[in-house]
């Protein structure tokens, strides 16, 4: 007896760890540049306001959605799928988790954090904006690539799946 609904839940999985990723793309290609190049207050105080938006929105509810949700459905792989498809759904999360997951929530948050604590017209404030501004971009190009590559697997998932008759 087959399912359809993993192939779905693949699909989905794959659509939105690429939306994520490029979300991360444009951050680190021209956001964060347009930012760095106007004056640090003025950059620094757009960044603040922007990591207080983030927190409430669809793209974190999917960050973290993401990371359990392929973590559930990896566990449940183990028990119903095989071959290349069993091992591209249990490489994913193992790919998402370390170079997202965890990547945004013990360096980019936490880098974040402090850069809200700061005054944007404080000179500590500016010297950290441009040592932040540096470091966060080359994080986040970590985040983006680890977000295609789990797009990629999930796609590739899907795929073997249907080849393989296991759906």
């Amino acid at each position: 007896m087959t399912y359809e609904w993993p192939l779905f839940f693949c699909l989905f999985l794959a659509l939105w760890s690429a939306l994520v990723g490029g979300v991360f793309s444009a951050f680190s290609e021209f956001i964060m540049s347009a930012l760095l190049k106007t004056e640090a207050a003025g950059g620094m105080q757009a960044m603040q306001h922007i990591n207080r938006d983030v927190i409430r929105t669809q793209f974190v509810a999917g960050i973290l959605s993401i990371a359990v949700f392929s973590t559930l459905f990896a566990f449940y792989s183990l028990a119903v799928f095989e071959g290349v498809a069993l091992a591209t759904l249990i490489l994913a999360p193992a790919v998402y988790l370390p170079s997202v997951f965890l990547m945004t929530m013990f360096s980019n948050v936490p880098m974040n954090n402090r850069l809200d604590r700061l005054d944007h017209a404080s000179s500590e404030g500016q010297a950290y904006w441009l040592e932040y501004g540096r470091r966060w971009t080359r994080l986040n190009h970590i985040r983006s690539i680890g977000s295609v590559l789990t797009a990629g697997l999930y796609a590739a998932a899907a795929i073997t799946l249907i080849t393989s008759g296991q759906v």
